[in-house]
């Protein structure tokens, strides 16, 4: 019998960077949800912080004192290296919905 590999999302508070703060989510079927899920975690945040006449340099700054950032562990993706890119191309905050991600990755 072959054993199932699934892949982890560890989440970084990026306010208390402090390993007591981080979330490791366990069990996403596939690198490919896993990716999914990180990018919208880091997204998310980004948008969370994001305002109105801001710049892009105070909202990444905000993102790197208070967001939260998101790896797949045993996987070279980070959520931190589209950071410009999720600065430069806003989206709306009620089109990233993490949970859906979840739900597609079987998860309660």
């Amino acid at each position: 019998m072959t054993e199932r590999k699934t892949y982890a999302v560890l989440i970084i508070d990026n306010f208390h960077l402090d390993p007591e703060y981080d979330v490791v989510i366990e069990g996403f079927p596939t690198v490919g949800l896993a990716i999914e899920y990180a990018r919208c975690v880091v997204r998310s945040s980004i948008e969370h912080h994001r305002k109105p006449k801001q710049t892009k340099e105070e909202l990444k700054q905000l993102w790197y004192l208070f967001g939260e950032s998101a790896l797949v562990l045993g996987h070279k993706y980070r959520g931190s290296a589209e950071l410009d890119f999720f600065i430069n191309n806003p989206v709306k905050d009620d089109k990233l919905d993490c949970e859906k991600i979840r739900e597609k990755a079987g998860f309660q």
